[in-house]
């Protein structure tokens, strides 16, 4: 099962793209952003790709590959949470597939992007098949 990917950003730390078949915006991160300018930028980008790519689907999802991530600053949660997490709820953005590394990490990372009365979905997989699935039902 071939499933077709725009890559729309791609840098040492994050990979933006799309799988059209599920449909979502795949982010793929690996190691650590080189400071909160960087962080904050990758994260810029995923909104412009999103809202680029919204009005092509008539549901769009969020999916976020963690497997190979480091973590990220206490402020930069912070601005994810204030800033971003809003503006992708704005954009129609209604359910997030987290896939979690299979170490101490993944329960930090959890914590981090854990929230509480939104409109956005968040659940969590030990695998990108298994999230791939859930998103694909919703």
């Amino acid at each position: 099962m071939s499933s077709r990917r725009k890559k729309f950003y791609e840098d040492q730390y994050a990979s933006l793209s799309v799988v059209e078949s599920i449909p979502c915006v795949k982010v793929k991160l690996s190691g650590f952003p080189s400071g909160s300018d960087h962080y904050q930028y990758v994260q810029k980008k995923l909104l412009e790709t999103i809202r680029d790519q919204a009005g092509n689907y008539c549901k769009l999802h969020l999916l976020t590959d963690t497997t190979e991530a480091g973590l990220v600053l206490d402020e930069d949660i912070t601005y994810f949470k204030s800033n971003i997490i809003p503006a992708m709820e704005e954009a129609g953005i209604r359910y997030h597939a987290i896939v979690l590394p299979q170490n101490f990490f993944g329960n930090v990372i959890k914590d981090q992007t854990s929230l509480t009365n939104r409109k956005l979905k968040v659940a969590y997989f030990d695998t990108v098949n298994r999230a791939t699935k859930w998103l694909k039902k919703q």
